[in-house]
């Protein structure tokens, strides 16, 4: 064979480039060599390709032309083409080529080496206000610099934000972008009636479906944006697409977040206004105090508008602007504004209570704020109604931060009497995840059947479990941390429980609680974080345990192969028929009996990963709890 690699057909238009001996390269356009899978989406994949003649590592989105066409989006494709053409801007992702074959149009970009600005928020729970202020000056240049373009993105979101060389931030995926006028001299405005984007991130507007302008929408997104890598967790996603929907037209997010800074908090509040022609535009944007702090003005070289200067708001002074409007047509009808210290007191006591920060007080979390003004006594049912009685609620029965301000504010005499809102706005002090504690609930009330907020010995003893007086005296006194002889264990003493499960993990409750579901699911959340990097141990023999995984293949949704036959397998995870996944499975001899299991990620995003985690180990269950319970320690319960 010739030096000159010989090249055969593909069956997606591309050629096969075979040389001496050396294994096929994918070839697109004669120089494009294919690599690994990036992503998957519904229309085609993502590639990590090399260019051979420029010598630089380049994305490559293969769209499907037959899908395409049965699909009837053939335009969608061009005018894609067409919009990445011609935009040239540091925050956007590069169109390099377009190379169309016989089976699939081939659209050549920079490769952002970093991932997706989603995993980044996930990994660090949450961004400090410096970092999120500097990756949203960079994603508002883009959109800026698009919307002057009258392109629209619709689709923003975190997903479609990746970080290129040096973590910068470059806008992608522009499918569902479109011209916002139309005609030679753009002075037609078009309007949009599709739904198009993600449901986290779609505004009032967009839902109704009934016309709206494409650049107010993108400014909808790029609050919840903001807010997602202030707070870490979406601004309006609920237990369902269809709460989410009810949360999202009636505008209702934690705005006063214990995450979010004032101004930060205040801009959101602009750019989050159900009223399309009431929200922030870009320009407006640019000029908030917030956002030009450590600004580079090169970003914007040709806005060299001066802000207007606006005063830092307070905690209180932010309360009142938010709901002084409402205190005279609500339904308590008029009621006196409070004064800013009675204010800051006020909303420190509903973040305090609302544990989940969600920015909604649930009848669980006003139950347990009663039990801890009550030191730790149980409340009855009446009492909880009696002080909820005082507030106007959601259809979900909550209590919104607004609503808890102006109930307070009305009912002051009677439940000043009653309640010390000082010592409500010390009660609670949980920086942990919503998604954890409500796993926590969950196992608490599977305990606490009669959901009176309390664990008491005769309900453990009632699980049928083998425990002893004497072991539930122990462990309620090893959460008493004010040493009142506690003989109860409330809700936050639980929590205390399953966050210091290494601490509880060899006493007698902890053992054998760890066989219900419920509180097996809540102390994960610390077992699993502790062996995503050094693996775990299971009861069982190594030959044993792989043919326990290879047995679970269709439960885990997962493709197993062996490896080199020393304890290696491969796996690959899908989601309806589409590989989310690449894991690899390490099982390493322990002592005679037992087999360490090393999970490792190949290939997909760090929160897949992590649910995937969880699901081998709950399938694991059994023999994790035989390991945990045959190397306990024996002897009388010693807990720190």
């Amino acid at each position: 064979m010739s030096k000159e690699a010989a090249k055969t057909p593909r069956e997606d238009g591309g050629m096969e480039r075979k040389g001496d001996g050396k294994a096929s390269k994918k070839l697109i356009g004669g120089h494009i060599e294919l690599g690994h899978v990036l992503g998957v989406g519904g229309f085609g994949k993502v590639y990590n390709a090399y260019d051979v003649t420029k010598k630089v590592h380049v994305a490559v989105k293969m769209i499907n032309k037959a899908l395409v066409r049965s699909s009837g989006i053939q335009s969608y494709v061009e005018r894609e083409i067409e919009m990445m053409r011609k935009m040239k801007n540091q925050h956007v992702v590069r169109l390099l080529e377009a190379i169309e074959t016989s089976k699939a149009y081939n659209l050549v970009m920079e490769l952002a080496p970093n991932g997706e600005l989603f995993d980044k928020i996930v990994d660090s729970k949450r961004f400090d206000e410096e970092t999120a202020r500097n990756y949203f000056q960079q994603l508002i240049c883009a959109v800026h610099y698009c919307h002057r373009m009258n392109i629209v993105h619709r689709d923003l979101k975190a997903e479609n934000l990746l970080l290129g060389e040096n973590n910068v931030l470059k806008v992608c995926d522009f499918g569902l972008s479109r011209y916002t006028k139309e005609g030679r001299f753009n002075d037609h405005e078009v309007l949009f009636t599709s739904l198009a984007g993600s449901i986290d991130y779609q505004a009032p507007e967009v839902l109704k479906e009934r016309g709206y302008e494409g650049d107010s929408c993108d400014m909808w997104s790029c609050g919840c944006v903001l807010f997602f890598m202030l707070c870490g967790y979406l601004p309006f996603t609920d237990r369902s697409d269809g709460l989410t929907r009810k949360r999202i037209m009636s505008c209702q997010y934690n705005r006063t977040s214990r995450y979010l800074p004032e101004q930060a908090a205040d801009l959101i509040a602009h750019l989050l206004v159900p009223f399309p022609s009431a929200r922030y535009t870009t320009a407006d944007v640019i000029q908030h105090p917030w956002f030009r702090v450590n600004l580079d003005p090169s970003m914007f070289p040709d806005d060299n508008v001066v802000p207007t200067p606006m005063s830092p708001l307070g905690s209180g002074e932010f309360i009142q602007r938010v709901i002084t409007p409402q205190l005279s047509t609500g339904s308590f009808g008029a009621a006196p504004s409070p004064t800013t210290s009675k204010a800051d007191e006020m909303h420190q006591a509903f973040q305090s209570c609302n544990i989940t920060g969600d920015g909604f007080l649930n009848k669980e979390e006003v139950r347990d704020a009663l039990i801890k003004l009550n030191d730790g006594n149980q409340v009855t049912e009446q009492e909880v109604k009696d002080f909820m009685s005082n507030f106007q609620v959601d259809q979900e029965g909550r209590i919104t931060e607004e609503e808890f301000v102006m109930g307070w504010t009305k009912h002051q005499n009677n439940l000043g009497s009653k309640y010390d809102l000082s010592k409500m706005a010390h009660l609670f002090h949980y920086d942990l995840e919503k998604e954890f504690l409500q796993v926590v609930r969950q196992a608490f009330d599977s305990i606490d059947s009669e959901h009176s907020g309390i664990i008491t010995k005769e309900k453990l003893k009632s699980l049928n479990l083998g425990l002893t007086d004497k072991d539930a005296e122990s462990a309620f006194s090893s959460v008493d941390t004010e040493h009142k002889g506690l003989s109860s264990l409330t809700f936050e003493g639980f929590v205390c429980l399953c966050l210091k499960y290494d601490f509880f993990k060899n006493h007698p409750l902890a053992i054998r609680l760890r066989r219900l579901n419920a509180f097996f699911e809540a102390t994960e959340h610390a077992a699993f974080r502790a062996s995503l990097n050094t693996g775990y141990t299971v009861a069982g023999q190594r030959e044993v345990i792989k043919a326990l995984l290879l047995s679970k293949q269709e439960s885990l949704s997962t493709t197993f192969e062996e490896g080199d036959g020393n304890g290696f397998l491969y796996g690959t995870y899908t989601q309806d028929s589409k590989k989310v996944l690449e894991i690899g499975v390490r099982l390493l001899p322990a002592a005679a009996g037992y087999t360490k299991v090393i999970v490792y990620r190949i290939g997909g995003k760090t929160i897949e990963f992590h649910k995937w985690f969880l699901d081998l180990r709950r399938l694991m269950k059994d023999e994790l709890l035989r390991c945990e319970e045959d190397t306990a320690v024996k002897g009388e319960p010693e807990l720190m």
